[in-house]
């Protein structure tokens, strides 16, 4: 097994511990280290490698594999994609506003922090009706799986309608103003491994929360949603220059 992983990890949040793990990995694998079609070490060898807890490590994994860096086998492990660089060079990376890691991160964090406490409020909040737009707007989206464009249009929808049905105004209109932002997050984050299915997922466990009116779960399953993709951007934009050691 190849060593000397990671020295010196702060301590700060899982999320942040995570972030730290994938890039790290993500950088050795786009360096070269193993090779493509070549199987990662153990889960047991990683955490001890890495000094982490099962969690941090898995939700790293999980960043990596929705990039397109790595492949997870059913009881056979992860390895290395085929090509495990497929994104870094992709025309979206450059395009729109979101382009530079400092940008991308103190959006994501602002969305971050106002989405979650955002979903809490539309779990105590909202009404018969706003909560049947809302299993309109994800049942729309599983009908549209395969229609990137217009899932996109629908995923920002349900966002937004969780903001409407918080029964804020400041907070619905700090959200309708960074629409256009969002749209394009979400647009990038649907071209990615598994993309929309995430996002379907994502989406099922904020509306279970919300219609059982369990405003913490509304709040971490928001969290979660968001930080996954939060996450696998950060890799993505950290090492979308892979150069291969000679």
């Amino acid at each position: 097994m190849k060593t000397n992983f990671l020295m010196g990890l702060e301590p700060p949040s899982r999320a942040t511990l995570s972030e730290q793990v994938a890039k790290q990995l993500a950088t050795r694998i786009a360096e070269g280290e193993w090779k493509p079609g070549e199987k990662l070490p153990s889960e047991a060898e990683l955490r001890k490698a890495f000094n982490v807890g099962r969690s941090s490590l898995r939700e790293a994994l999980a960043s990596l594999t929705l990039i397109g860096m790595i492949r997870v086998r059913a009881g056979a492990g992860s390895y290395i994609s085929e090509q495990p660089a497929v994104y870094f060079a992709s025309p979206w990376l450059r395009s729109g506003r979101l382009t530079e890691e400092k940008e991308l991160r103190e959006f994501a964090e602002a969305r971050l922090s106002l989405e979650a406490e955002v979903a809490g409020l539309c779990a105590e909040r909202i009404t018969p009706r706003q909560l049947a737009e809302m299993e309109r707007l994800v049942e729309q989206m599983k009908a549209s799986i395969h229609n990137a464009e217009e899932f996109a249009q629908l995923d920002l929808s349900f966002h937004l309608c969780v903001g409407a049905a918080a029964n804020n105004g400041v907070l619905n209109n700090i959200l309708s103003g960074i629409r256009e932002q969002s749209m394009e997050l979400i647009t990038k984050s649907l071209l990615l491994e598994g993309g929309k299915e995430n996002a379907m997922r994502g989406h099922g466990k904020i509306l279970e929360a919300i219609r059982t009116h369990n405003v913490v779960k509304a709040r971490e399953a928001m969290r979660t949603h968001l930080q996954l993709f939060q996450r696998s951007y950060t890799v993505l934009l950290q090492n979308r220059q892979p150069k291969n050691k000679k």
